[in-house]
């Protein structure tokens, strides 16, 4: 077949542009950040060995990537962190620039080849360019945890409740001091109906998003019924750190345990308690109700001033209000707590109490700080 001198011309553009494209591409993957990464350490490893058998592996040594895939702390994840970061479990480089550095010491036994770094840290683990690695990418919702944040990988496996990591705590705490608990449903924790489900936030959710749904609930649902409390930049924080913590995962318990916890956690009834109006005032410390109301100045300024509660409402409409507050207030945002029928009356007993106004709250309320405000900046 006769091929004409411009189909012969064509060909040999098509070629050559082919040919650069190749060219192109493995060039590209040969000036890859994590080659450069690897090279440097390579540098850097020889020099710190002594060792003339072993020095002389690693200068024969190419640039790698090196994974690890973890199976047993949750979903499978695959790690290539260790490629960048390749100095991670080697003293020597305890005071080399990152990505080179030892990671810092952790208390107990966390082996990095055995438990990964995304298990804690989160990321992308398969990324090998840092934006990629990172999870810094537009549509990835696990960005890489820094700084205090890191604390809320640690509940995965150890709850909130370590001395290491005061600022997990710390919003744990403020969840139930706050009230959180009242409206928002943790499966295990709280059975609140009224706002959004928490039980797997800190999966679905990214720190922003968290951060700003708490300084500004009606920044992504112009319907939210949730207030803006007031917090400082510490309380602020904390609790972004414990709603991040919340992933709906345990990688301590077995199914069969969880379910087991569940179904205790289901039927367990509030206990029962004197009828007194001390007891009554338990109650009220217990179910965090300042955190809305306040009593002669101190406390909440979310619902009704309290103070003299007991001269404009029955002890039977309190009683009745506490079991469904929607029942007698029509769009009242309180939460269904759970009570006992002596929690009930007690509570009511204490509130029946309040009858004498000792502060004038014009001024509290005038001088409160806008503490918010503070928060924001």
């Amino acid at each position: 077949m006769h091929i004409g001198i411009k189909m012969k011309i064509a060909l040999i553009v098509g070629g050559l542009f082919l040919l650069l494209g190749n060219g192109f591409i493995m060039l590209k993957n040969y000036e890859t950040e994590w080659r450069t990464y690897q090279t440097e350490y390579l540098k850097m490893v020889i020099e710190k060995t002594s060792d003339p058998t072993m020095k002389k592996v690693l200068e024969e040594r190419s640039p790698r990537i090196d994974q690890i895939i973890t199976t047993g702390f949750g979903r499978e994840r695959v790690d290539r962190c260790m490629t960048c970061h390749a100095g991670i479990d080697d003293d020597r480089f305890s005071d080399a620039p990152q990505p080179y550095r030892t990671h810092p010491k952790i208390a107990g036994d966390h082996p990095y080849r055995t438990f990964g770094c995304t298990t804690c840290h989160d990321g992308n683990g398969r990324g090998l360019a840092t934006v990629d690695a990172h999870g810094e990418g537009k549509f990835w919702m696990e960005p890489l945890l820094r700084g205090d944040y890191i604390e809320s990988g640690c509940a995965k496996c150890h709850g909130v409740n370590l001395k290491e990591t005061p600022k997990l705590h710390l919003g744990a705490e403020l969840f139930f001091k706050k009230s959180c608990y009242g409206c928002h449903k943790i499966e295990g924790l709280s059975d609140g109906k009224i706002g959004p489900e928490l039980t797997g936030v800190g999966a679905k959710w990214n720190l922003a998003y968290l951060e700003e749904a708490l300084l500004n609930p009606k920044a992504n649902n112009f319907e939210s019924m949730m207030p803006t409390f007031s917090l400082t930049k510490d309380e602020l924080r904390a609790l972004v750190i414990y709603l991040k913590s919340l992933t709906g995962e345990s990688l301590v318990k077995g199914p069969v345990e969880r379910y087991n916890e569940l179904k205790a956690w289901k039927t367990a009834q509030p206990a029962e308690v004197p009828v007194t109006v001390e007891s009554g005032k338990l109650v009220f410390d217990n179910k965090h109700c300042d955190a809305c109301h306040t009593i002669n100045g101190v406390g909440g300024k979310i619902g009704p001033d309290l103070s003299v509660y007991g001269l404009i409402r029955t002890k039977e409409w309190m009683i009745q209000h506490h079991i469904n507050p929607r029942s007698l207030v029509g769009g009242s945002v309180m939460p269904d707590f759970k009570y006992s029928k002596t929690e009930l009356e007690a509570l009511a007993l204490y509130l029946e109490s309040l009858q004498k106004l000792e502060v004038d709250n014009a001024v509290v309320y005038a001088k409160t700080p806008d503490t918010t405000a503070r928060a924001m900046k």
